[in-house]
């Protein structure tokens, strides 16, 4: 039985995490729908063995790609089977740690949690994912540091200073934003209709946005304008113009964050460098690309996809016993109670 957990309900996989066993149970982010009643059938994997059947009565959804709320019986199912899938006992309850965005409102918090506790769950808290990934990159968190977390639907952005959060902003490009914009130059260029899935195979195999002096590239089947099955070859070197435009956006949203940092706690910030986590961090070349354009040393964390999940297990740790009632999110209350006994 397993009553403390952490879970990170990302948008391109589902990770829940244990304090003292790492990540327990890695799914995909997809659900099987019933299309007569619009039940869910399936989550994970076995929703992508019964897709993978081509049921016409059955359809697939990420369920988390409008937001984790946009459909609360949705996510209340998904979240109960991944509860279950982590072998958590609700006859016992127990707490439970879930990573948010940083754009996420009051009343989005208080959803979220509402759909935790009618689940069994004793006690349900949120943290920022980048504040969670600087908890399990680092030994303690650092009295200022830059966080990029490059998630599949948001990329957010966390900067602490003098021990509190200081900035943080999240916006809507991220990996699904690359898949996108590879598919719409394979469309654009080669006049010829790929799939997302097939985009996001392009991005894992050639996909680029720094210069290499070996142009790899894919052959990839899609559908020409009569709809025909045709052959196209892709190159890493075409990746720069076909993710320029995702690219752009999430550098300018960092640049403005660099842009933030205050006089006291400059050489701190770039001492340490960006720290990049998510998914979508593990585009090739994406740190050089960052550290060009914003003069700041960048880095992967050492398990980018998994580093928001360990370190919402991580955070059990650091909880003290006093959080108030009714506080949610939890990100600054920790961040102040760390700093306060250092």
């Amino acid at each position: 039985m397993r009553n403390q957990l952490a879970i990170d309900l990302g948008g391109a996989n589902l990770l829940a995490a244990s304090v003292g066993e790492g990540i327990i149970v890695q799914e995909p982010s997809v659900i099987a729908i019933s299309k007569t009643d619009g039940k869910v059938l399936a989550v994970g994997h076995s929703a992508e063995q019964k897709l993978n059947i081509r049921d016409a009565s059955v359809g697939g959804v990420r369920p988390f790609g409008e937001g984790l709320i946009a459909n609360p019986d949705v996510t209340a199912e998904v979240l109960s089977r991944c509860l279950a899938s982590a072998g958590y006992n609700r006859a016992l309850g127990g707490d439970l740690l879930l990573a948010v965005p940083c754009d996420f409102t009051n009343a989005q918090e208080d959803l979220l949690v509402t759909v935790a506790e009618s689940l069994g769950v004793t006690s349900c808290y949120l943290m920022y994912s980048p504040l969670a990934a600087v908890i399990s990159s680092y030994d303690q968190i650092p009295e200022a540091c830059l966080a990029v977390d490059i998630g599949a639907n948001k990329t957010n952005i966390l900067l602490i200073c003098r021990g509190r959060i200081y900035y943080m902003k999240s916006i809507d490009v991220a990996g699904a934003a690359f898949d996108r914009a590879i598919a719409d130059y394979v469309q654009r260029k080669r006049r010829v209709r790929i799939s997302l899935r097939t985009a996001e195979e392009v991005k894992t195999r050639v996909g680029t946005v720094w210069s290499s002096p070996e142009n790899r590239s894919v052959e990839v089947t899609g559908k020409d304008a009569n709809g025909r099955l045709v052959s196209v070859r892709v190159s890493a070197s075409e990746m720069y113009e076909a993710l320029e435009d995702p690219m752009s956006r999430i550098l300018e949203a960092i640049c403005v964050a660099v842009s933030k940092v205050p006089i006291h706690s400059v050489n701190q910030v770039f001492d340490l460098g960006i720290s990049l986590s998510g998914g979508g961090a593990c585009l090739d070349g994406i740190e050089k690309m960052i550290s060009g354009v914003t003069g700041v040393a960048t880095h992967l964390v050492s398990d980018p996809a998994g580093a928001t999940a360990n370190g919402l297990a991580d955070a059990y740790q650091l909880l003290p016993h006093d959080i108030p009632k009714n506080l949610h999110n939890i990100s600054e209350f920790v961040m102040k109670r760390v700093f306060a006994t250092r």
